[in-house]
């Protein structure tokens, strides 16, 4: 490799631990493998919704990202920093990370954008023909994320081994023009989709509440858009905690008021691929049919606590009726 793909040794500092990585490993992979499942499981293939579409190609994203980059970091933790990466290996692992990091963002983006679409201007994004739009889009941002990805080795350029040697990236160090431009034009395209998605979240809290308030019916915000606007809210600030500090990283560096910190690069990329770890956590937790049992289970606790002198044909009204309310609302979304 050449000689400025490192500049840092583990032998001058403590050997970090082998734990967070194989912990990212496996979380990541079994999480984003349950969340697959679960879509497919739960929505009729003839009935998918873009929206859902969505959320597996950002499952299918993550867990492929996290199965075929974290396991060279393993295996270089587990040999105590003997294994060493080849050059071919390097650039390889920093587009897999690359990739996971940017199209993630673009799918939650896009998905962000989808509901706006659809609880803001909802006869017009009726009129829009769905078809398979939903797949081109993420074909789309496929194709759009590994141009950001790979552009540098396209350029001639290698990446870089970055501390403890176990990861690789766009050499975003580099006084390299070519490596600056590459290194830019990721770091700021990440940062626009950030702040495009944030933007379009909070627009989309606000029309809600105030549709709660004013109960209008010219917005479309049912229990199961509620829910869906609660999983990208919890996404995008998760998103936000978890690449932001890699994304001010780069631009630090690219505006030279940083110098580099091992310690905080090696933060940067763990954290970012926690987010792959935790996405799909998010979502199986905000399903419809999460709240759904967890209503089912208050409206049980609450009936058996009734006290005994109630009738049994009131009782039996009261505790029925709001479950009967949830399956008609169910039946409705579902038809």
């Amino acid at each position: 490799m050449d000689n400025d793909s490192s500049s840092f040794s583990i032998e001058t500092a403590e050997s970090p631990s082998i734990v967070p990585p194989v912990l990212l490993c496996i979380l990541g992979v079994a999480g984003n493998a349950i969340a697959v499942a679960v879509v497919c499981c739960a929505v009729k293939s003839d009935q998918w919704q873009p929206f859902y579409r969505f959320v597996c190609g950002l499952a299918l994203t993550d867990g492929l990202g996290v199965m075929l980059a974290v396991p060279f970091a393993i295996h270089r933790y587990a040999t105590d920093f003997e294994y060493t990466y080849s050059q071919t290996v390097c650039d390889y692992m920093a587009v897999v990370q690359m990739f996971t990091i940017i199209a993630s963002a673009m799918i939650v983006c896009t998905m962000s954008l989808e509901r706006f679409m659809a609880i803001v201007f909802p006869y017009v994004y009726k009129s829009i023909q769905k078809g398979n739009r939903s797949l081109v889009m993420l074909v789309c941002v496929w194709a759009l994320s590994a141009f950001l990805s790979s552009g540098h080795l396209m350029a001639g350029r290698h990446s870089r081994l970055f501390y403890p040697d176990s990861w690789c990236f766009v050499n975003f160090v580099s006084d390299n023009s070519t490596d600056f431009v590459f290194s830019f034009l990721y770091a700021l395209t990440g940062l626009f989709l950030l702040i495009t998605t944030f933007v379009t979240n909070a627009i989309l809290v606000v029309v809600i509440i105030k549709k709660k308030c004013s109960k209008s019916s010219s917005l479309t915000a049912d229990r199961h858009g509620t829910h869906i606007i609660l999983f990208l809210f919890s996404v995008v600030l998760l998103f936000s905690i978890c690449i932001l500090p890699i994304l001010m990283n780069m631009l630090q560096h690219l505006i030279g008021i940083h110098e580099s910190s091992p310690s905080f690069e090696l933060l940067g990329i763990e954290m970012a691929t926690a987010n792959s770890v935790i996405d799909p956590w998010v979502y199986i937790i905000f399903r419809r049919e999460t709240f759904t049992l967890i209503r089912r289970a208050y409206y049980t606790c609450t009936c058996t606590r009734m006290p005994v002198y109630s009738s049994e044909a009131k009782q039996s009204t009261d505790c029925t009726q709001p479950m009967n309310r949830e399956n008609g609302d169910l039946d409705k979304e579902e038809a």
